[in-house]
């Protein structure tokens, strides 16, 4: 992959799959990014995971500075005819959220109550049957906890989060990318 820059314009251009491609630069790509609010960046992941079956990403096109969602199942090669960054990601066989952390102190001690009321085997959907009988929007729950901790954990320390989101961009777009070239002081 080839990288040019038409320093008139300060767009960026790379040689991709054999040809020219406009991306997006990095004043661009930190404009977007400053604008991205939490629960725009997880939601898309959180609509493209399957537990057990597929991975959810939220990706950044570098072509269009779109922001969508991707599910990988295991061993699917992700999409080769686009140029984009991952911004955040659920894998396939991880639980983004424990039932404790899901439930009120109070909502937690009358689940823990209901599933016990039914000895028999795990019934996987048994928080969804919970929150049905109790009308919690268990959707939006569960994407609000996800960007709550995403804020949290990454956007609390916003710097890092878009440096290492820089990076991913550098990868993705030059051939070269020596990461550590690449740090906080250089912002």
């Amino acid at each position: 992959m080839c990288f040019f820059t038409d320093f008139i314009n300060h767009d960026k251009y790379i040689i991709f799959m054999e040809e020219f491609v406009e991306i997006i630069g990095v004043e661009h790509l930190k404009t977007v990014l400053s604008s991205l609010t939490p629960e725009e960046i997880v939601k898309p992941a959180f609509d493209n995971w399957m537990s057990g079956m597929k991975t959810g990403h939220t990706v950044l096109n570098l072509e269009n500075a779109k922001v969508y969602g991707l599910g990988i199942e295991l061993n699917q090669l992700p999409l080769a005819d686009n140029i984009y960054i991952e911004l955040f990601t659920i894998n396939s066989h991880e639980e983004p959220i424990k039932e404790e952390d899901f439930f009120s102190k109070h909502e937690y001690e009358e689940f823990l109550k209901f599933s016990s009321d039914d000895p028999c085997e795990y019934i996987p959907d048994i928080i969804s049957e919970f929150c049905q009988l109790n009308g919690i929007d268990e959707y939006e729950r569960s994407v609000g906890i996800l960007a709550y901790n995403f804020e949290k954990e990454e956007l609390s320390n916003y710097n890092m989060w878009e440096s290492k989101i820089l990076n991913k961009y550098y990868d993705a777009i030059l051939e070269n990318h020596n990461p550590f070239q690449f740090s906080q002081s250089s912002l």
